[in-house]
């Protein structure tokens, strides 16, 4: 006795190959912003860890008195600028006086779990973040004594993977700045306080 094999009409196949290309046209949009979300999240988490931790180095030089230029928080020092009362490096003490690298001390001694981070003008393919600093950025503020101090610097805090690099070195292509599209990052004024996120 043979057995009669059926398989799937025509119609059958077609519609199935329609319903599936409805699922993905309306599937593939959603993965795709959830990359964006993710990026999104991480610089908001960053931006709102290095807030705090430099809130921590400022509530620590209150409470030793002000008008000290370095602070120990967690065993080890910090400097800051006295006018101030914010974080500016390892040695550094004037937030005029910014580089790439104090920015990146910042970073790596004022939050307990940094992510990884390298110099703007070095190799990006390890690392989370990149730092770089960009001088006389805030026109001026007032320190305690009431003084306006100009030509305030800022720390920049790239999210890698948002920075166009060379792939054969890993180096980010020159004239990336805060305001290039795609690019997201963290910003700290030394001389203010202020961090803030950005998302292009």
């Amino acid at each position: 006795m043979r057995q009669k094999q059926q398989g799937f009409s025509l119609i059958e196949l077609v519609i199935v190959i329609v319903i599936l290309g409805l699922l993905a046209a309306t599937a593939i949009p959603r993965f795709l912003n959830v990359t964006d979300d993710a990026e999104d999240a991480t610089v908001d988490g960053v931006a709102g860890g290095l807030a705090t931790a430099v809130s921590f180095v400022r509530s620590q030089w209150e409470v030793d008195g002000r008008r000290n230029d370095v602070v120990v928080m967690d065993g080890h020092k910090v400097a800051l600028d006295p006018r101030f009362g914010y974080p500016t490096g390892l040695t550094n003490t004037d937030a005029t006086q910014m580089t790439a690298a104090s920015c990146q001390q910042v970073f790596n001694d004022v939050l307990q779990n940094a992510p990884r981070n390298v110099l703007l003008s070095q190799d990006a393919r390890r690392s989370r973040y990149l730092v770089s600093v960009e001088e006389n950025n805030v026109p001026s503020s007032v320190d305690l004594n009431g003084n306006q101090v100009a030509d305030l610097d800022t720390c920049v805090y790239y999210l890698t993977n948002t920075v166009k690099t060379n792939p054969d070195n890993g180096i980010a292509v020159a004239g990336i700045t805060t305001s290039s599209p795609g690019v997201k990052g963290v910003t700290y004024v030394p001389g203010t306080g202020q961090i803030s996120s950005f998302v292009n």
